[in-house]
C-alpha cells in the first residue's frame, strides 16, 4: 500500500493535482455565467452545454505544455482509472440533451452542476487532496440554496434565467478556487 501512496503523490504532482482543468472548465463555467445574463436561455443552454467542447482542448493543451502527458506515476493503471473518473460526467449528456430538446433550459446548468461535483469526489483519493471532498460540498450547498431561492414561477422553470447564471458563476468560482489552492499547496 505503500507504493499506492507513493504512486498517487506522484500523480497528483505530475499533474498540478488537475489545476489545469480546474482553471479551463472553471473559466468556461464563468463564461456560461455571463451568457446567461446577456443572451436568450436557450443560447445560454446551449453553450452551458457544449462548454466542454472549448475547456477541453484548453486544459489538455495546458497539460501538454506543462509535459503533464510526459511520464505517468502509477503506471496503466492509475492512468485507466483516471480516464474512468474523468469521463463518468458523461452519463449526464443525454439528459442534458433532453432538458435541452424539452426547453427546460435553466435545469441544464442545475443538472450539470450537480453532476460535476460529484464527478470530483473520487479526485479526493486520487489526488490525496481535501480540496475534491470540500470543493463538491461547497458547490451541492450552493446549488441548493440558489435552487431554494429562485425559481421562475411564470414558466414554471426550475430557475429564472438568472438563478441559472448564478449557478453557472458558482461552478466556475469553485473550480478556480480549487484549482489556485491546489497550485498553491502544491507548491
Amino acid at each position: 500500500m505503500e507504493d499506492l501512496g507513493s504512486a498517487l503523490a506522484e500523480l497528483a504532482d505530475a499533474n498540478y493535482s488537475g489545476a489545469p482543468f480546474l482553471g479551463a472548465y472553471g473559466v468556461t463555467w464563468l463564461v456560461c455565467a455571463l451568457l446567461w445574463h446577456t443572451r436568450t436561455p436557450r443560447v445560454a443552454a446551449f453553450a452551458t452545454l457544449f462548454q466542454g467542447t472549448v475547456a477541453l482542448p484548453v486544459a489538455l493543451g495546458i497539460s501538454a505544455a506543462l509535459g503533464m502527458f510526459d511520464e505517468r506515476p502509477g503506471g496503466p493503471l492509475l492512468a485507466q482509472l483516471g480516464v474512468l473518473v474523468s469521463m463518468s460526467q458523461l452519463l449526464v449528456l443525454p439528459l442534458l440533451i433532453v432538458l435541452v430538446t424539452q426547453r427546460r433550459y435553466t435545469a441544464v446548468p442545475l443538472v450539470f452542476a450537480i453532476t460535476a461535483a460529484i464527478h470530483f469526489v473520487p479526485y479526493a483519493w486520487l489526488y490525496q487532496s481535501v480540496l475534491y471532498l470540500v470543493m463538491p460540498v461547497v458547490v451541492a450547498v450552493g446549488l441548493a440554496i440558489v435552487a431554494g431561492i429562485d425559481r421562475d414561477p411564470e414558466r414554471d422553470d426550475v430557475l429564472s434565467a438568472s438563478g441559472a447564471g448564478r449557478v453557472c458563476a458558482l461552478t466556475g468560482v469553485a473550480l478556480l478556487a480549487t484549482g489556485v489552492a491546489a497550485v498553491v499547496l502544491s507548491g
